[in-house]
């Protein structure tokens, strides 16, 4: 079994179009990670109905909302263990709070730049005057999954995360 730790790359906001990274460092992985960001888009239907679906976010303004999810596929002979997988909210967004999930995963956030991690409800950031208070959910820089079970060979799951550009 191998232990994995994946760090996804950080999407970009470049004149109103969203570029997600699809490049991945890990250490002996075998694990096979696919990036998606999409927004919600209104659609009319043929009979008037109008109805949200979530499409590819090519265009994102401000104030819009972006589902990162990262799909990790095993794609090695042995289980993999302790698979865990980090995403930097970009610098431009603002995670939605309790948006994070994950198929078997743990999640913990991280409010310095990725060095250290903990649940909402333990990080602590310092104020102007070096008072420390509640981080608040502007504050995270980073978002961790440690996905509970081994995956398995060919095994797959999914983790995901909202975010609004500012």
């Amino acid at each position: 079994m191998k232990n994995l730790a994946i760090t996804t790359s950080k999407g970009l906001l470049l004149t109103g179009l969203l570029i997600l990274g699809s490049v991945a460092v890990a250490q002996e992985t075998t694990i096979r990670l696919e990036h998606k960001a999409e927004q919600w888009e209104r659609v009319t239907d043929e009979n008037g109905v109008e109805q949200t679906r979530l499409v590819e976010a090519t265009r994102v303004l401000p104030g819009a909302a972006v589902l990162f999810t990262v799909t990790y596929t095993n794609t090695g002979d042995e289980p993999a263990e302790n698979v865990t997988i980090t995403n930097p909210v970009p610098d431009h967004m603002v995670y939605v709070d309790a948006s994070a999930s994950g198929d078997n995963a743990s999640v913990t956030f991280s409010v310095d730049g990725g060095e250290s991690f903990a649940a909402a409800q333990d990080l602590l950031v310092a104020d102007a005057n070096g008072v420390q208070r509640p981080a608040i959910v502007k504050d995270y820089s980073h978002v961790r999954w440690i996905v509970d079970n081994d995956v398995a060979s060919d095994a797959s799951g999914a983790v995901q995360f909202t975010a609004v550009v500012k």
